[in-house]
């Protein structure tokens, strides 16, 4: 890019670093991918425009450690007249987040980009510079292409994987539209030379049988419309191909959103929290480290809030990290955690306090003491004398594939649908389902449990192959153990949202019935992927306050006696 090292050198700047982002404008004003590659194609660097938008060092100082909103100042200054149309400066606005993102779309941007004004200056992903597109687009590997049909050229589709953050290819799905015919013979000819015999990954399960395996090596730009839960793009549309970032580098992107910008994580300003350790990694299996759970719970706060509210809670710390020794803790001696409250001792007589989350910072600061998982009661505070919900924790014994899991589930539902009970679902984050039966507080603790533990039974002696009744794993060898003890007085179950102690650290996520066969695990979403989910929020158990169910008609039509 000769030009553009000339308009460089022009500024005079003395021991500087800029960042920045070189571009090719079409000819509406908007930045064109496809006309940057060209414009290297054909050695025509002229066309080439440089948005600089931050300045790491100025005349030989370090400003890393500057705030964000300092730097801009400082860069703005250094640039004062100094700019051309080779060189710009990017701009910044301050407006409602909103219509910024509107007007971008309007004018055919991908996006916009939003950052913590107070944010220093990172080498790596920060949560203080978030991505929030108009359309979903990143970048892919292309692990296959499927042969052209009719009067096609080239080939029909390019299939598509992703890195998971162990480095493991994993298929992501196809894009077969977007290409015009001299891209689909140039393409083609690069793909012929790559065939190999075998996938790059081990799952091709429901993968065309005529698919031809290329070297993942290659990297293409696609849009779509969304992610499915287990993990397939919608309505993918192919852009170009990059050949500037190598293909081991590409994982799914995590983007923001317009909520995102307008909330910019304020829980952890909230609990005025001084995080030690961050680095410390508490899941070996995936190099997860206490500062991202930490941020995890940041991100997670206000949704699992209206889960953990009111509710006593039991809180799973591991100070040695998973894997080593875990601690369940129900009651404190003493108020030890900002947002974590002592509830009244009365209400468990004899114990020290119950504990509660009282706001989103009781989880960070929790989370600081090196607890991973939070487990609510099935009662409130305000009568905690009666539940308010039943639960019922499928739990898959040895032997027990996935599928059988998932119709298990159905099939428990179906059963609760005849007593006339309606049941939410939400996954464990570890091998199993939950569902949870919201109720009217009619009954005590031991009539609820005594019926719960009545309709397990009554599971196991109906269907004595697939469920049992009884805990402990040699019971449960092949069948799913439906776990009912957990609808006792003080008993716990993993609360929405919270994430679990466990290699891989999957999340306890709430979801439609109808999105159970989408759904690859009782882990499906874990700490790393979350942001996937965050913008369906707790829509899948919308209605679960108004549905308060009483039991007397469940006990007359399964012939329980309350006595």
């Amino acid at each position: 890019m000769p030009e553009l090292v000339t308009a460089l050198r022009a500024i005079k700047l003395q021991n500087t670093w800029l960042d920045g982002e070189i571009v090719v404008l079409d000819e509406t004003g908007v930045p064109s991918f496809q006309a940057l590659q060209a414009a290297f194609d054909g050695a025509a660097s002229q066309a080439i425009v440089y948005y600089v938008f931050d300045m790491p060092y100025h005349d030989g100082q370090d400003l890393r450690g500057v705030p964000l909103e300092e730097r801009q100042r400082l860069l703005a200054k250094a640039l004062q007249d100094k700019l051309s149309d080779a060189i710009r400066l990017s701009e910044v606005f301050d407006r409602s987040s909103s219509n910024l993102l509107a007007s971008a779309c309007k004018l055919g941007l991908e996006g916009v980009i939003g950052k913590r004004l107070s944010s220093t200056y990172s080498s790596r992903r920060s949560a203080d510079w978030i991505k929030v597109k108009c359309k979903n687009r990143q970048e892919f590997v292309i692990v296959g292409f499927t042969p052209a049909a009719g009067t096609r050229v080239g080939f029909g589709a390019l299939l598509l994987g992703v890195h998971d953050v162990n480095g493991e290819l994993r298929f992501a799905g196809k894009v077969g539209t977007g290409f015009d015919e001299r891209v689909l013979r140039q393409l083609s000819v690069q793909l012929s030379k790559l065939i190999v015999s075998k996938a790059p990954f081990k799952d091709i399960a429901g993968i065309d049988r005529y698919v031809k395996w290329v070297e993942p090596t290659l990297v293409a730009e696609v849009s779509f419309g969304a992610w499915t839960t287990s993990g397939r793009l919608r309505h993918a549309v192919f852009h170009a191909l990059r050949n500037d970032k190598p293909a081991t580098s590409i994982e799914r992107e995590q983007t923001g959103s317009v909520a995102e910008i307008k909330q910019p994580s304020t829980t952890p300003a909230k609990a005025s929290m001084r995080l030690t350790h961050p680095e410390r990694v508490i899941d070996a299996s995936t190099g997860l480290t206490k500062g991202h759970l930490v941020d995890f719970y940041a991100k997670v706060g206000e949704l699992m809030m209206p889960h953990l509210c009111n509710r006593p809670v039991a809180l799973v710390r591991a100070p040695d990290g998973i894997g080593g020794s875990l601690f369940f803790q129900k009651h404190a001696e003493q108020k030890a955690m900002h947002g974590i409250v002592l509830l009244d001792a009365a209400l468990d007589p004899g114990h020290a306090p119950l504990l509660t989350v009282g706001e989103p910072s009781g989880l960070l600061s929790a989370a600081q003491m090196s607890v991973i998982e939070f487990h609510t009661w099935n009662g409130r505070t305000e009568d905690l004398t009666r539940p308010d919900r039943m639960a019922f924790d499928l739990d898959p014994g040895e032997g027990v594939a996935w599928p059988v899991v998932q119709e298990s589930a159905v099939l428990v539902n179906e059963l609760l649908k005849q007593l006339d009970l309606y049941a939410f679902l939400k996954t464990s984050g570890g091998k199993g389902l939950h569902l949870v039966v919201p109720l009217a507080r009619a009954h005590d603790w031991n009539m609820v449990k005594a019926f719960s533990q009545a309709i397990v039974d009554h599971l196991a002696r109906t269907l004595p192959k697939r469920f049992v009744a009884r805990s402990g794993p040699a019971n449960r060898i092949g069948k799913v153990y439906v776990d009912y003890l957990r609808n006792g007085f003080g008993a716990t179950t993993a609360c929405a949202w919270s994430a679990r102690a466990r290699p891989g650290m999957g999340v306890s996520v709430p979801i439609r019935w109808d999105e159970l066969t989408e759904v690859s695990s009782g882990a499906h979403w874990t700490v790393q992927n979350i942001n996937a989910r965050l913008g369906d929020g707790n829509a899948a158990w919308t209605g679960y306050d108004q549905t308060a169910q009483s039991l007397k008609k469940a006990m007359t039509i399964l012939d329980f006696s309350a006595d």
